[in-house]
């Protein structure tokens, strides 16, 4: 299991602050996390699993992650500098639940599933991207200053 506390004002607008738990790759991948449970600092406080093109703020990236109260949502930039948007939502959905992000060249496919088992697609976008990127967990508060902890566990990266 993993723990990880983030603040931040969000990520979202034109440039993002959170805490982000990565690993540097090249290439298509997969990254897959059971978001256990999260503090209720915001609505749109957010855990999941992320990938950046870059470290900076203001980066191009997609996320797949679980709030407390809008359920899981599927997020991108698709410019660095450039405004966020979300892709989908499913918001009957809460913690615990497990969160897949899949990249496959520039497309960012989303997954959801209550056991880890059964899987529901729940969006796809494309993201043109380095083929090196930065792949791992992120947590923000979207209340910065106030820490929302989030707990992760079966948290894997797979690489074709």
């Amino acid at each position: 299991m993993f723990t990880v506390q983030g603040s931040g004002a969000d990520i979202w607008y034109q440039a993002d602050a959170f805490r982000y738990g990565f690993q540097a790759l090249t290439g298509d991948c997969s990254v897959t996390a059971r978001v256990i449970n999260m503090q209720n600092t915001a609505g749109w406080a957010k855990a999941g699993v992320m990938i950046r093109e870059t470290l900076d703020p203001s980066s191009q990236y997609v996320i797949n992650f679980m709030s407390p109260e809008n359920g899981t949502a599927l997020q991108e930039r698709v410019g660095t500098g450039g405004p966020a948007s979300g892709v989908s939502n499913n918001t009957d959905l809460a913690a615990p639940y497990w969160v897949r992000l899949v990249r496959s060249g520039n497309t960012f496919t989303s997954f959801v599933s209550p056991d880890g088992t059964d899987w529901t697609q729940t969006g796809t976008t494309t993201v043109a991207m380095n083929p090196c990127v930065y792949v791992g967990l992120a947590v923000c508060s979207v209340s910065d200053g106030a820490l929302c902890q989030a707990q992760f566990d079966n948290v894997s990266l797979t690489v074709p």
